[in-house]
């Protein structure tokens, strides 16, 4: 298909995907609100894909090693996956789709954050860039190759999952099942640029010990928040020391000023200023990028605490790095293909974990991170998407199936 096709395929349903935009952003699909999305799109994939179902994720899941961010008594009640295929048609590399459908809470400030408001070409609301604008340009594609009676000829799979925020969980779901795919594309908001590399992240926590007791008497006791803070310090000496390695194995973020943070979100200890606290409790995120990987990440960290009265867990997302060289022919195939339709994208780093790696490093899948928005917008109280960004993705998209697997026209 040449550029003008594509673009009048787009744009024959883009108002439709933007209502179903709207749709997606109603539903407060935080963790164990997540059934709503899904059952939603469910008939409107059923009108255009071969086959659509919701895939329910069990509760046995919560027993996997890489589950993330065990819940006591939690269960999911129905909560599902959506899986969309077309089938193949012929001889042609497959491809697969993901994105997700869950989202973080509300922003302090943010104003009907689940009430959708499309203004001046944006359309703001918790999910309009991550992820639910992401949904809407997997639909716009496959409404557009229904409309004009072609398929890829390797096929083509999508995943709509649920719980990517708090640690990737419905993507686990599709990884044990299996999937095979000549490659993969995670949509997330990237501003229309193709991220060949995705940073890692682990959150810990580190539960402090300490003797508690009257400041009057500072030999007899041990402040577990001053504890806390050799433990943060002996962290980030961990990262120089794993980011001083990375930037010398890893040419894309030589010159970033801070590609692989590590951040301090909570630190808890004492109930009363004039006495030292007996426990502590020190909660964030460590970023890091190849050639290291999460386990090896968890084993300097607990090398880290362990000269101190500490004990580190790593109880929510532990994602490892996703990545593929910036020459690698996905990378420059989806390129090409974006060009074609006139996206100018760039090959870049993205600065955040996603579920990019489980399908790199869990099914062996090359995989790119691409999609409209920008992780600016994303988990902000004015959270938007452009309308044009969504076209436009969706013809970066259907461009570049149109080139990596071909199309054969069915009736």
């Amino acid at each position: 298909m040449n550029k003008e096709e594509i673009f009048r395929a787009i744009d024959k349903r883009l108002e439709e995907s933007v209502q179903i935009l709207t749709g997606l952003i109603s539903f407060p699909s935080t963790r164990g609100n997540e059934a709503g999305p899904g059952r939603f799109l469910l008939p409107l994939f059923e009108r255009c894909a071969d086959s659509a179902e919701l895939i329910a994720v069990p509760d046995s899941l919560q027993d996997d090693p890489d589950y993330a961010f065990r819940l006591a008594g939690f269960s999911y009640g129905g909560a599902a996956n959506l899986r969309v295929r077309l089938d193949r048609t012929g001889p042609g590399a497959s491809l697969a789709l993901n994105t997700h459908l869950d989202v973080v809470p509300a922003t302090p400030g943010q104003e009907a954050p689940f009430q959708a408001r499309v203004q001046d070409g944006q359309v703001f609301g918790r999910g309009a860039c991550d992820a639910k604008g992401q949904a809407a340009v997997i639909w716009l594609v496959i409404r557009a190759l229904k409309d004009l009676r072609l398929k890829p000829r390797g096929g083509l799979t999508a995943d709509l999952v649920l719980e990517e925020e708090c640690g990737g969980n419905g993507t686990l779901l599709v990884q044990r099942n299996g999937l095979e795919a000549d490659a993969a594309i995670v949509l997330e908001p990237t501003a229309l640029e193709v991220a060949h590399l995705v940073r890692g992240a682990v959150w810990f926590e580190v539960r402090t010990t300490g003797i508690a007791g009257h400041s009057g008497s500072p030999g007899t006791t041990s402040s577990a928040l001053k504890t806390a803070i050799r433990v943060m310090e002996a962290i980030e000496s961990v990262r120089a020391e794993t980011l001083a390695i990375s930037r010398l194995s890893v040419a894309t973020i030589a010159k970033h000023p801070d590609p692989a943070p590590c951040t301090f979100g909570i630190l808890q200890a004492g109930n009363w200023p004039a006495a030292a606290p007996s426990e502590g409790v020190l909660k964030g995120v460590f970023g890091f990028l190849p050639p290291f990987n999460r386990k090896e990440i968890q084993e300097r960290l607990v090398r880290a605490v362990s000269p101190f009265r500490a004990r580190i867990t790593f109880p929510m997302l532990n994602n490892d790095p996703s990545s593929l060289p910036s020459d690698h022919p996905l990378v420059q195939a989806f390129l090409a293909s974006a060009g074609r339709v006139g996206v100018a994208s760039r090959p870049v780093f993205m600065n955040a974990s996603c579920d990019a790696w489980r399908y790199s490093v869990g099914l062996g899948i090359p995989t790119v991170v691409f999609g409209p928005g920008s992780l600016a917008s994303a988990h902000s109280k004015d959270e938007h998407i452009a309308i044009d960004d969504i076209r436009n993705a969706a013809a970066a998209v259907l461009g570049f199936i149109d080139d990596w697997s071909g199309l054969n026209h069915v009736s």
